[in-house]
C-alpha cells in the first residue's frame, strides 16, 4: 500500500519528510524497531514482550500513521479492549493487528478526533515514538 499525504507531512515540521519513506510497510518496519515496552499502554504493559512488539501501541501508532498519511483513526472493541487503527482512502490500515491471535471484525468501529486520544500519558508515549522513528528513518536516508 502507498498512502501519502503531503499537506499533512510538511505541516508537520518535527517529523521526518517522509518522501522517501511513503510506503506504510517502511513505516511499519520502522516502528517495530522502535517499539519498546516503556511505550505500551501502562495498563498491559507487564504483559508487554519482544515476541508481541504490537501489544498495546495501537493509540501512538494509528497517531503515527495519521501525521504521515492523513485519514481517520478510528476505534473499535476487540475482545472488550479498545483497539485504534487507520483509514485511509477507505482501507483499513492496522499495523498493531498482530497483537491478538485472532481475526479481527472491524465493522463496528467509530471514527475519534485524534485529540481524544492525547490523554497526558498518551501524548507522552506518542511524543517518545515520533522521535524515535525520526531518528531511525534519518539512519535509513
Amino acid at each position: 500500500m502507498n498512502f501519502m499525504n503531503n499537506k499533512n507531512i510538511t505541516e508537520n515540521s518535527n517529523l521526518v519528510v517522509a518522501s522517501t519513506y511513503n510506503c506504510i510497510e517502511n513505516i511499519q518496519q520502522a516502528l517495530l524497531e522502535c517499539y519498546s515496552k516503556d511505550l505500551c499502554y501502562p495498563k498491559v504493559q507487564n504483559d508487554w514482550n519482544e515476541n508481541n512488539k504490537c501489544f498495546g501501541m495501537c493509540a501512538i501508532t494509528s497517531l503515527i500513521i495519521n501525521d504521515y498519511f492523513g485519514g481517520d483513526i478510528c476505534k473499535i472493541y476487540v475482545d472488550g479492549i479498545s483497539h485504534y487503527f487507520n483509514l485511509i482512502e477507505n482501507k483499513i490500515i492496522d499495523l498493531t493487528s498482530s497483537q491478538f491471535n485472532h481475526e479481527i471484525d472491524y465493522n463496528d468501529y467509530q471514527i475519534i478526533d485524534r485529540e481524544k486520544i492525547l490523554t497526558d500519558d498518551t501524548k507522552n508515549r506518542y511524543n517518545i515514538l515520533k522521535s524515535k522513528l525520526m531518528k531511525k528513518l534519518l539512519k535509513i536516508q
